[in-house]
Parts: C-alpha cells; sequence; structure tokens
C-alpha cells in the first residue's frame, strides 16, 4: 500500500460513509412505521414536483442551446462555398476537390433512403456528419485545414451494401 494516491483514500472515505449510512438506515427502528396513506401522499407530492422540474429543466436546456445549433447558421453564411453533395444507394454525388481554409457548405440530400453523411480526415478521424434525407436538404458548414484526400462514409444503415457506401473529395 506504499504508493496508493490521494483518489484511493477519497473514494475509501466515501465508501465507509455509504456504508455506515446504510447500516444506521437498516437499523432505524426508534419511529413507529407511518400509516400507507401518509407516505403514498408524501410520495406522490414528491413525484410530481420533481416530474415538473425535470420538465421544467428540458425547455430551458432546450431554449438555452438552440442559439447554437450549427445548421441554422451554416445556411446563412455568405462568403461560403455551397456544393450539393446527394446520397443514395450505394454511393455519393459530391464534388472532386474541396478549396483549403476556406468555409463550405455542404448542402446533403438523399435521392432514396436515410443515409448518414460522414467526413473522415486523411489520418482516419471523423471530422463531422450530419443525416442524409429524402426530401429535405441539411446544412454542413466545415473549414478544411489539412490538405489531403478525406474519406465520405454513410454513418446510417441504408441497405445490404451500406458497409461499402463510400465516397471521396480532395482538399487543396
Amino acid at each position: 500500500m506504499g504508493n496508493v494516491g490521494p483518489i484511493f483514500w477519497i473514494f475509501c472515505a466515501i465508501a465507509v460513509l455509504a456504508i455506515s449510512s446504510m447500516v444506521l438506515l437498516g437499523n432505524y427502528r426508534n419511529r413507529e412505521a407511518l400509516p400507507q396513506d401518509v407516505v403514498t401522499s408524501s410520495g406522490y407530492a414528491i413525484r410530481r414536483y420533481w416530474f415538473w422540474a425535470v420538465i421544467a429543466g428540458s425547455i430551458a436546456a432546450f431554449f438555452l442551446t438552440i442559439p447554437s445549433f450549427p445548421y441554422l447558421s451554416a445556411a446563412a453564411n455568405a462568403d461560403a462555398i455551397h456544393f450539393p453533395v446527394v446520397a443514395q444507394q450505394y454511393g455519393f454525388a459530391a464534388p472532386p476537390v474541396v478549396p483549403l481554409n476556406r468555409d463550405v457548405i455542404f448542402d446533403v440530400s438523399s435521392k432514396d433512403v436515410n443515409h448518414g453523411f460522414g467526413i473522415y480526415a486523411p489520418n482516419g478521424a471523423m471530422m463531422s456528419q450530419v443525416q442524409a434525407m429524402p426530401g429535405y436538404v441539411n446544412h454542413l458548414r466545415v473549414r478544411f485545414t489539412v490538405p489531403g484526400r478525406y474519406l465520405i462514409r454513410c454513418l446510417e444503415y441504408c441497405g445490404i451494401a451500406h458497409a461499402a457506401m463510400q465516397g471521396g473529395f480532395d482538399v487543396r
């Protein structure tokens, strides 16, 4: 036990407190048992308040985060170059070359079923992704700062040859 860090001792202290609390609560018998109707009414009151607190928190989180939603602002970028991308079983119609160090907006749609449009950097890491849906255009803004060959892979199961569905473009 010579080389044990502080996290281990914090864990041990919390474990001892938790076990002690459970033992004390399990052996707590100083009070008479409460009638069922008292327990039920207070339990339902707590549950009702908890429900409304979760609803209010969810609505607040939605309204606080919607301004940072990336797709609406991507379509409004006037300086960016737009490239239409159409997915269909089992390939992508994408531009062959995309400019380096410039805002690019991919206008992504699908001809047939839902597809994923995932862009992978030359080192194999996923850079960005958006859903390709029939009858709808999603706008994906990207700025490429590393030249090279970028792969496009489908991220949504779209049929029997889904695993082979990919495309690509060069960034220069």
